[in-house]
Formats: C-alpha cells, sequence, structure tokens
C-alpha cells in the first residue's frame, strides 16, 4: 500500500528555529509537533543521549526515542562544561523558540530558568513543562501526574482498586499542549517573546478528569469507580461474547431504544439506567455472550448503535493501516519504521524524518515505500 505523502501540508513555522532540551515524552512531542510544521528543530543531549534512547526497542534501537523525536537534529553538549554551556546561549540567541522539560531545580542550576532566559533572550518563545508548574520543586512523570490528579482513582476498577492507563496520556496531552502553545506564540505577530508555564497536573485536570472538574468544583460527588463502564450512560460497557469482546455504546437513550428490543430490559431513562447498569449490562452481555464477535458488530452496525471490536494490538495496527495510506507509519528502505502524523491536509501527511541518531544532522525525509 503506497503511501499518500507530500510537501504540501502546512508549514507556517517554516524558517523558525527551534532548541529542544528536553526528554522522554513530553518535551520531546511538543518540538516534534513543531517540526512536523516547518521548523527547523535541534534536539540538545548529553554525551549520554536522551534517557529514552536506553528503554527497550528493535534492532533499529529505542522505540520511545523514536516515537517522539522525528523531523529533528541532534547536538551533543555537556551542559556541566562551560564550553557547551556558551554554546547553548549562542544557540538560543540565535533560536526563535526553546522547549525544555528539565525539572526546576535543574534549571536553576543551570541557569535556564524562566525569569533568567526571558531577562537574557527576550525575543525566544520560552516553553517549560513540569509536573507542578515552575514554581514547585518536585520531580513528577506521568504515572506519578497520573495519580497525584485524581485519574487513577477515577479510571479505577468497579471494585474501587486504582487503574493507570497505558500510553502516558499525560505526557502526551501535555506535549500537545506545549507544541500547540509554542506555535500560537511563534505566530502571533504582535508578540515578541513569551514564557509559557505548562504543568502536567493542570494538563490532567483538563484532559483525564474533564466533566468531574465541574462536577466537584460546583459541589457535587463523583460516583464510584466504574470500571469498563461509561459514567455518563448505561448500559455502555466491554461485553464477552463467544469468541472475544466487544464494546457497546447502547446507554444514550437513542442507542438504547434500539437496543433493547434485541437484549430486553425496559426502556427506562438514563438517570435509572445508570443506577442500574449493573443489571442492564448484565441483559446485554447474556444476549452477547452466546454470538461471534463479527456477528454481535454486524447488528450493532445495522442498529447504528455505536460498537467495536477489543482487538489485541497485532490485530489492530493492520486495521489502521488498511483504513488510510500512510497510516501509523512508513517504511524506510532498511525496514525502519518512521511513527507517521494522524491528520490528512487534502489528503496529505507532514512529511517526518526519522529521529537522529545522537550528535547526528535531521536525516532525510523517506522516500514513500511500501509499508508492510
Amino acid at each position: 500500500m503506497k503511501t499518500s505523502e507530500s510537501s504540501a501540508t502546512p508549514q507556517p513555522l517554516s524558517g523558525k528555529q527551534v532548541v529542544d532540551l528536553s526528554q522522554f515524552i513530553a518535551g520531546p512531542t511538543a518540538a516534534m509537533t513543531l517540526a512536523d510544521f516547518g521548523a527547523t528543530v535541534t534536539k540538545i543531549e548529553s554525551p549520554a543521549g536522551d534517557g529514552s534512547r536506553t528503554l527497550p526497542g528493535t534492532r533499529f534501537g529505542s522505540v520511545y526515542a523514536r516515537s517522539f523525536n522525528a523531523g529533528k537534529a541532534s547536538r551533543v553538549l555537556d551542559l556541566h562544561d562551560s564550553t557547551d554551556r556558551a554554546a547553548l546561549d549562542t544557540l538560543l540567541a540565535q533560536a526563535d523558540a526553546f522547549v525544555c522539560n528539565l525539572s526546576p531545580p535543574s534549571l536553576v542550576g543551570l541557569g535556564l530558568d524562566g525569569a533568567t532566559l526571558r531577562k537574557r533572550f527576550p525575543h525566544l518563545v520560552i516553553t517549560l513543562v513540569s509536573g507542578y508548574g515552575q514554581q514547585d520543586n518536585r520531580p513528577c512523570m506521568d504515572t506519578v501526574a497520573q495519580c497525584e490528579s485524581g485519574f487513577a482513582l477515577l479510571n479505577g476498577a468497579e471494585d474501587g482498586t486504582p487503574r493507570l492507563s497505558t500510553g502516558w496520556p499525560v505526557d502526551m496531552f501535555t506535549g500537545l499542549y506545549a507544541g500547540l502553545s509554542c506555535a500560537m506564540a511563534l505566530l502571533d505577530p504582535q508578540r515578541q517573546g513569551c514564557l509559557i508555564d505548562l504543568s502536567m497536573m493542570e494538563v490532567s485536570a483538563a484532559m483525564l478528569l474533564g466533566p468531574a472538574v465541574l462536577t466537584l468544583a460546583e459541589g457535587d460527588a463523583l460516583s464510584p469507580p466504574a470500571g469498563n463502564r461509561d459514567r455518563a450512560s448505561a448500559p455502555s460497557s466491554i461485553y464477552r461474547c463467544a469468541d472475544g469482546h466487544v464494546y457497546i455504546l447502547g446507554g444514550l437513550d437513542a442507542y438504547w431504544r434500539r437496543l433493547h428490543p434485541l437484549v430486553g430490559g425496559p426502556d427506562a431513562p438514563i438517570a435509572e439506567r445508570i443506577a442500574r447498569a449493573a443489571e442492564f449490562d448484565a441483559r446485554v452481555e447474556a444476549w452477547t455472550l452466546p454470538q461471534r464477535r463479527d456477528d454481535v458488530l454486524a447488528q450493532m452496525r445495522a442498529l447504528q448503535v455505536p460498537a467495536g471490536a477489543v482487538r489485541a494490538p497485532e490485530e489492530a495496527l493492520p486495521m489502521i493501516r488498511a483504513l488510510r495510506p500512510g497510516a501509523a507509519s512508513v517504511a524506510l528502505p532498511s525496514g525502519e519504521h518512521v511513527p507517521t502524523f494522524p491528520a490528512l491536509f487534502d489528503g496529505a501527511r507532514p512529511r517526518r524524518s526519522a529521529t537522529p541518531h545522537i550528535g547526528g544532522p535531521r536525516r532525510p525525509v523517506p522516500t514513500p515505500q511500501d509499508t508492510p
């Protein structure tokens, strides 16, 4: 299957120079997003490299480092060496933006805290990512933020056991917010320089707690952890089939009116269904359990009730690739893959080069290849 990639995608940041002094996921994702839309990004690494380079991978290296650092060049600087520290200042003087997720104490020790940078480089759009804000010295990682923000319990199992989400949602959302904020500041013709202070805790509240923030802020209580159930409708959950599992979102009134003649049960209002969710879920699963997964999904499609198969990743990836050209990743001739941008612009995607080697230049943008 041929990819559909083109240089005709939006490049509003073309000509902008970005210094990326970040590691692992949130900061690198922000800088990679800026590169997607035309910025020239130089990733600053210690002689040992970004810590994510040591994490598990394939024969091509860490899959973690290569998922969040496409489209960049790499330069090695030992910031505890005075000559290399001066070289960073030279880069910052020439750059348009700086992205960093080192801890606030580390920034102070290096003379890279926001106040110092704003004074020395007033032209620079400075994006600093931390767990609790630059006023707080506590270290933080995605999983810590999931727990501290309340999400792990909000996402808990039905017995109240807290559950972490895989996929680092706080890091990913933080990276996207940071990239968006930095881009908007760079594109504002009335603004010269800016300090963007992004807190993973606030991102967690905005993107993971979501409606729970308003519920609590306005004095109401949250319902107990619901496991796989939808908090806002019922019956909506994962149900067993004869050969696997399906998710059915049957809990909105319009969907339940279509579903309940099949599974039984009253056409009760949504508040009652939520209060009696276990009973309504049991009715749905009694109907799905003897049937094959694909047969259940076919009936849901006929009824226009949202539903999906619970797929293993190795089953899901080929399905996603088949939806649109270039989805998920594009192959290099060597067999190495580069993750692709998930949006199409008039049918084309931003073209990403593979993650640079430590200290190496930006790698060539791949020629579209057949993706296995």
